[in-house]
């Protein structure tokens, strides 16, 4: 019996081996890491930001490169099938929650073909409205919409974004009809909000910050869980009444399900020492985002969380994308 378990030892540790050399000599070339949306948005600045830092760290190029497409699960399911060797990496958000149940045809799923690295950063998206309107609380917007079922509408920057679901989870939770219309893009939907041809839209914070500074627009509520630093007078969707509200924007890196423990675990201690700096969280606060630090175990268990929310939103609403 000792012979035989002494035999599986040495089986267990030869395969050991390999895996351990790979990750004390990884990386020995440049690491590609896919974005899913065009360069300049926030998804590729942020991904960028800490591209710059992981580079400095071990030495070696970190490459950003933006794949766009179908609300960036092209890029995804071209990283879920690139090798696991810890040199294709994929800058996921909250995009890749939601499109698991909007988008009916995937080639992949996002919670079984990829490993969570790290979270990078942590974006709520804020509810604005027409100061034209008088309302000053959400309370307010709420009682309006039960008064005018289908006559209030609100904006996001396309069918299946957060913002679109975020209006939806809000007719389910306070149980209102707001409409939602969607647009192109957010600075289309801010034309018409100002415009008060809508009435409301849920939006990240950098395309809304300055308008409500101006006094163009006003806001009422952010979607996160608590207050966020980037705007602490705002209260939460929660603390607002709607219990339960939840939708924010979230950024971390991911690679292909199989990548060495080794690989994930060192970039993880990297974005989490960086993620601390003043440097950081500045260069995060423009771009809408607090740091959020979470060990690759977390982060899974967060995203399957997120997906599994989302899906009964999108299943409530009947919203999808061909």
């Amino acid at each position: 019996m000792r012979k035989i378990v002494v035999m599986a030892l040495v089986s267990l540790l030869s395969l050991a081996a390999p895996m351990a050399a790979q990750c004390q000599t990884w990386p020995t070339k440049p690491v590609k890491i896919v974005v899913g949306f065009p360069a300049g948005t926030s998804s590729d600045i942020i991904a960028r930001i800490y591209a710059e830092k992981l580079a400095e760290h071990f030495k070696q190029g970190f490459v950003v490169e933006n794949m766009p497409g179908a609300a960036s699960s092209r890029a995804a399911g071209f990283v879920a099938r690139a090798e696991p060797d810890g040199y294709t990496l994929f800058l996921g958000t909250s995009a890749n929650a939601v499109s698991q149940s909007t988008i009916k045809r995937l080639n992949f799923d996002f919670a079984s073909d990829f490993v969570a690295i790290a979270t990078l950063g942590l974006a709520p998206t804020i509810l604005v409205v027409n100061p034209a309107l008088q309302i000053n609380s959400v309370g307010d917007l709420i009682a309006l919409a039960r008064s005018k079922p289908e006559q209030v509408f609100y904006a996001s920057a396309g069918v299946g974004t957060v913002p679109h679901l975020a209006g939806e989870m809000m007719n389910q939770i306070a149980r209102v009809k707001m409409v939602h219309v969607p647009y192109k893009g957010n600075n289309e939907a801010m034309i018409d909000l100002i415009g008060g041809r809508i009435q409301a839209n849920f939006s990240p914070l950098p395309t809304v910050n300055e308008l409500m500074k101006a006094g163009q627009i006003k806001g009422l509520a952010v979607g996160s869980t608590a207050r966020t630093t980037l705007a602490p007078d705002l209260p939460t969707l929660a603390e607002s009444g709607v219990a339960g509200f939840e939708a924010v924007i979230w950024y971390g890196y991911f690679a292909p399900k199989g990548t060495p423990v080794g690989v994930v675990n060192a970039i993880n201690d990297v974005i989490t020492r960086v993620a601390a700096t003043p440097e950081i969280k500045s260069r995060l606060a423009v771009n809408g985002a607090d740091p959020l630090n979470l060990t690759p175990d977390a982060f899974a268990a967060f995203v399957n969380d997120d997906i599994g929310k989302w899906r009964k939103i999108v299943q409530g609403s009947g919203a999808s994308i061909d």
